[in-house]
This record gives C-alpha cells, sequence and structure tokens, in this order.
C-alpha cells in the first residue's frame, strides 16, 4: 500500500487512506462535521473540504460525496464516492449491510465476558431529540459485537466494536446501555460510576481522564468487495494522537 497523502482544511489535517477513480477512504479528524444540515449552517464539514481535493459527479445537496457518516467528536475511516454510479452501490451495500466496520472504543468499566453481541432498537429520545436510547419495541433494529481488547486498573476498557447496522450513536447506546459508557463522552454518561472506577488511579491518570476532551470512539477499520474494481478492500487507520495520549496515560 502505498504512503498516504494527506490535505489541510481549514485547522484540520485529513488522511487519504486510499483513492481510485470512483471512491475515497479518508481519515476525519475529530471535530470536523461530516456534512452540514442545511445551507445556515457554517461549521467546518467534512463535505466542504472535498470541493478543493476531489472532483465529485453528484446532486445530493450538500451530501455531494457523501454516503455514510461519523459524528463530529468521532474520529476516523469515512468513505467518499465520487459519483453517482459508486454512490448508489454504496448506498445498497450499507443497506445490506456488506461492508464490515470496527471501531476501537476507551469506555468505562470492564466488559464481563471476551465478547458479546448486543441486539438492541435504538429510538430517538422524546424529550432530548438529539440524543438517542435503547427501547424494547420503538425505533430501529441495532446490532454491535463487542470484544475486550485490553483492561486497565480493573476498571476501564479498550473495546474492538464492530458494527452490523449504523444507526445514528449506535455504538455509543448501545455501550452506555451495557454499563461501559466511552470516556469524555457528553451526552452518554453515567455520573455516579465515574469517579468509583477511577478510584484506583494517579491524579494525574485520572485528571487525563475526567479532561478528555471528546468521545474516544474511533473508525478503525472497513472490510468490503469493490463493486467496481471487484475486488478486496481492507484499510485499517491507527489511533489518532488524542487517543495514543489516552492510552499512554492509561499504561
Amino acid at each position: 500500500m502505498p504512503m498516504s497523502k494527506s490535505y489541510d482544511y481549514k485547522d484540520f489535517r485529513i488522511e487519504i487512506l486510499y483513492e481510485d477513480n470512483d471512491i475515497a477512504i479518508l481519515n476525519k479528524p475529530p471535530g470536523l462535521l461530516t456534512h452540514k444540515k442545511n445551507e445556515f449552517d457554517n461549521s467546518p464539514s467534512l463535505q466542504e473540504s472535498l470541493k478543493s481535493q476531489f472532483t465529485i459527479n453528484d446532486d445530493e445537496k450538500f451530501k455531494e460525496g457523501i454516503v455514510h457518516r461519523l459524528d463530529r467528536d468521532t474520529s476516523g475511516i469515512i468513505i467518499i464516492t465520487k459519483n453517482l454510479i459508486s454512490k448508489k452501490k454504496f448506498k445498497e451495500m450499507f443497506k445490506r449491510r456488506n461492508i464490515k466496520k470496527n471501531y476501537l472504543a476507551f469506555t468505562y468499566g470492564v466488559l464481563n465476558q471476551n465478547q458479546v453481541e448486543i441486539n438492541k432498537n435504538i429510538s430517538r429520545n422524546k424529550i432530548q431529540r438529539t440524543k438517542f436510547q435503547v427501547s424494547d419495541d420503538l425505533g430501529k433494529q441495532a446490532t454491535t459485537k463487542v470484544s475486550n481488547i485490553q483492561t486497565f486498573h480493573g476498571s476501564i476498557s479498550l473495546l474492538n466494536c464492530e458494527i452490523i447496522t449504523g444507526r445514528t450513536h449506535q455504538i455509543r447506546v448501545h455501550l452506555l446501555n451495557l454499563g461501559l459508557p466511552i470516556i469524555g463522552d457528553k451526552d452518554y454518561k453515567i455520573n455516579k460510576e465515574v469517579k468509583f472506577r477511577l478510584s484506583n488511579m494517579t491524579d494525574v491518570q485520572r485528571n487525563f481522564i475526567l479532561l478528555f476532551p471528546r468521545q474516544a470512539l474511533h473508525s478503525h477499520k472497513i472490510e468490503f468487495d469493490h463493486p467496481i474494481l471487484e475486488k478486496h478492500i481492507k484499510i485499517t487507520c491507527d489511533l489518532p494522537e488524542d487517543m495514543r495520549g489516552l492510552n499512554k496515560n492509561l499504561q
């Protein structure tokens, strides 16, 4: 695999992990929206950055080139489609769940087994409309496979999360439901458990974790059969600097 290239957009550096005539696979930095909601949204977005870098033939307003999304504060792998044919094919692949996606998450708490599969519907919160929750009968079916990579101090975990469905905030909501909120997540947290779980650490470690500025969630690996080139693509993307710092702090 050739060395990845990168380009600058506003205060962000965006890495190109893979590129051909139909798609590009990028490493989205944390803090960057995938796309804006409407013409009045002036936030920097990954979609906006594409204009200077790629030729994209797509007429879906505000989503030119965008076929799936990552939350603003989630970093890592995202696929960009350069034309309507590739967009249609990739939308279909996402729908049929033919794209394997793995994320890395640092969480409070420990998985009580090495591996678990969560099958719980996710629905919009009735009061806070920007938040989601698990539900027995409402919302959309969602499946996440979670496996343990490493445990720190008996109370913090590094987890590998494979999402079979791609619902909004899926990993964050499913992990919270397991009692394993993601470090730094301001929307999905369990306050009373946090202090208890950090009790056996140094002050430096504890402060580093408590002040971590975003959810420690990273889109780490993607794998699929390219629908146009008919070749198998597998891309991994290392932890970004802030999560590497978190990992080092926990050792």
